[in-house]
């Protein structure tokens, strides 16, 4: 390796750092609410549904920036944004805390969804061109791992200080430190576009929509991935939101214990399995092109043997554990299919194709699925529809095995 690649690591080693300690922030931020959901209906006198909603409109906005997001993010500089997107998100976080009202929290939470999808859009196109492909699928497992973690803390921030100070406090402290953190993106260097990226890489894509939809749409193994991720992020973001409660009124378990107890699972094997999952992927693919298709959908497949325990043990001893090793199979899958994404797609294109993944995962997924699950709760408890996502999530997984030579080819276009 030459001192310019070597330089281009360095960097990108730095930026890596800084992009995943405020992805952190940003699923504290996220998942905050969720750990102080119980506190919300009651102190607001809130059904479910009301309750769902929250999440839901969080989502919703999340999920229609994303477009303009990804458009401006293959225009213009990328780094300001996302520091825009942090300081929005974070200033929302607080604001949330501050609402009188529900229809002011729905509001708040609503805009923190704009500041979040913003920096979620075009992080992955940064780090893509800081590391080559061969070495992709490492470097988004560890932006990635941020998901655990930060959901992690966001429960255990949450439990603990919705406990002891009330629900908005907990809002408080999660959304101060991306506040002043943000601006520290703009003393990173911008990466050239493509710099990375193979000798054979397709020429650039123009920027009208339709030709980026045919564009995309020219990659089969994109659609494939698109469509597993939304039943894997409907049933994700449903759980996620509904699994403080659930544990709270099903088990019998209080708050502060219940949201530390799944915190601790949760950055454990979701660090965990984020981590085996983007080592797996590369390694495997340099024995085969659908590799990080077949590691993503074995273990989605394999997580149902364990959900239902986990959903309807009721001794600890088996639940706790039963969930460590779903949670741990659910986070193998995420490093491995974004970087099947950004491999395929060319520089001037990821952008696009990031935020258009983005926006139907989100829209389609966990902008209806959180409000669904509180709707159908209201009417038979939390236990059917849980168990009902647990179940999704194989059937991702499926999608996955079976689209496995869509991604064999796309590869064989794409590499040498």
């Amino acid at each position: 390796m030459g001192r310019r690649g070597l330089a281009r690591l360095q960097s990108g080693g730095a930026a890596l750092g800084l992009l995943t300690g405020l992805n952190v922030l940003n699923y504290v931020d996220r998942y905050v609410g969720a750990a102080v959901l119980p506190l919300i209906l009651s102190g607001l006198a809130l059904s479910d549904a009301e309750g769902g909603l929250l999440q839901s409109a969080f989502i919703l906005t999340y999920s229609l920036i994303c477009p303009l997001a990804g458009w401006l993010g293959d225009r213009r500089p990328r780094l300001p944004l996302a520091a825009i997107g942090v300081v929005l998100w974070s200033g929302a976080t607080v604001a949330s805390g501050l609402a009188s009202t529900y229809a002011l929290l729905l509001c708040a939470r609503a805009l923190t969804g704009v500041g979040e999808g913003g920096y979620a859009v075009v992080t992955p196109s940064l780090i893509s061109d800081y590391y080559p492909p061969e070495r992709r699928s490492r470097a988004l497992a560890i932006f990635f791992a941020a998901i655990p973690a930060g959901s992690a803390l966001g429960y255990v921030l949450g439990g603990a200080v919705g406990s002891a100070s009330g629900w908005r406090a907990a809002f408080f402290i999660a959304g101060l430190p991306g506040a002043l953190l943000g601006l520290a993106l703009l003393g990173l260097r911008e990466p050239t576009r493509g710099a990375c990226d193979w000798i054979n890489a397709p020429p650039p894509t123009r920027l009208a929509l339709g030709e980026s939809l045919r564009a995309l749409r020219a990659r089969p193994s994109y659609v494939v991935n698109t469509a597993a991720q939304v039943l894997y992020v409907f049933a994700m973001g449903g759980l996620a939101t509904w699994m403080p409660t659930y544990f709270v009124r099903e088990r019998g378990i209080p708050l502060a214990s219940a949201t530390s107890t799944f915190g601790l699972l949760l950055v454990v094997a979701g660090f965990g399995g984020t981590l085996v999952g983007g080592q797996l992927g590369d390694r495997l693919s340099e024995r085969g092109r659908g590799a990080q298709f077949s590691v993503s959908g074995w273990s989605l497949v394999g997580s149902i043997a364990f959900t239902i325990p986990a959903v309807l043990s009721p001794r600890p001893e088996i639940f706790w554990p039963s969930m460590f090793v779903t949670l741990f199979l659910l986070f193998v899958n995420i490093g491995p299919l974004n970087a099947a994404m950004a491999n395929v797609l060319p520089p001037d294109l990821r952008g696009r194709g990031f935020a258009l993944t983005t926006m139907a995962v989100h829209l389609l997924g966990d902008a209806v699925s959180p409000w669904i699950i509180g709707a159908v709760s209201d009417r038979v408890g939390l236990t059917i529809p849980v168990l009902a996502n647990g179940i999704l999530l194989a059937a991702a997984g499926v999608v996955l095995l079976v689209g496995r030579a869509t991604l064999e080819r796309d590869m064989e276009a794409v590499g040498p």
